[in-house]
């Protein structure tokens, strides 16, 4: 999703221009929330990250587009888009007047059963239109467009998922390692996990694989650097050494090393982009 709303999730800071409706019960183990954001019509790209949490976004109207420019091709997405995996230096363009886009945050594991997609679906793609998948899993994204009001689409995204009786949640065991990851804001290593959660890395690495498509080093990636990014941002002084080790990096380097792979800028070449 654009980092920004990413970033406001993250912090969970909420207002009328950007906030967060909490899914039903019955829904609550597959949805991790619904969120609504207005955009500012002055900034036209953004840059995309997933921090491991599969998502849908939808855009305002069934005939909004945007162009998604990747490391080695551009390509246009009409109405909505799905991303998961790890989005490396990809920025989304708006063509369209679009100033409100809506947000489906999925838990992982169940983005994939709910779509009966493998995992590893989006590792060379992370960025995909929603349509390559949703007319064979009985999703009809016209059928959701006639629905204005987001309390409808709410309704019509949770009734689609009670109907997919064959969905079956991930096991507590990796929802137990999950946890501790984002709890630890990926400042632990793959054997912090294994003896803190008690399992054995072959079984991590598989259910990993099988359920959100990375490795574990992969997915304790993410969450060291959109912790790290989150302190960068909101910084008035930038002291890239302060937030590399304070965020779990030996050093800058190692932090600059990533910032330029997901960003594909210098730390501080993306903040002169970004308040350009």
């Amino acid at each position: 999703m654009p980092i920004n709303y990413l970033k406001k999730i993250q912090l969970g800071d909420f207002n009328e221009d950007g906030y967060r409706i909490s899914p039903s019960e019955a829904v609550d183990a597959f949805i991790e929330g619904f969120y609504i954001f207005s955009r500012d019509l002055r900034d036209d790209t953004d840059l995309l990250f997933n921090d491991g949490f599969p998502v849908l976004v939808f855009l305002q109207n069934s005939e909004d587009t945007v162009q998604v420019t990747g490391q080695k091709d551009v390509s246009e997405v009409k109405a909505v888009w799905a991303s998961a995996g790890a989005i490396k230096n990809v920025y989304v363009k708006y063509n369209n007047r679009t100033d409100r886009v809506f947000i489906v945050r999925f838990y992982p594991g169940s983005f994939y059963k709910l779509f009966g997609l493998d995992a590893q679906y989006f590792r060379n793609n992370p960025v995909t239109p929603f349509d390559y998948f949703a007319k064979d899993n009985n999703f009809s994204i016209s059928e959701f467009f006639k629905h204005h009001s987001i309390e409808e689409k709410i309704t019509f995204i949770e009734k689609y998922i009670q109907d997919s009786s064959s969905v079956s949640n991930v096991c507590g065991a990796l929802h137990q390692t999950l946890d501790y990851i984002h709890q630890t804001k990926g400042k632990s290593t793959v054997r912090n996990v294994t003896d803190e959660v008690g399992v054995n890395y072959k079984w991590l690495e598989r259910s990993f694989m099988k359920n959100i498509g990375l490795l574990p080093k992969e997915y304790i990636q993410l969450q060291r650097f959109i912790n790290a990014y989150l302190e960068l941002v909101g910084s008035i002084d930038v002291d890239l050494m302060r937030i590399a080790v304070s965020n779990g990096y030996y050093d800058s380097n190692h932090f600059l090393k990533d910032f330029k792979t997901y960003t594909g800028k210098t730390p501080l070449a993306y903040l002169k982009f970004n308040a350009s």
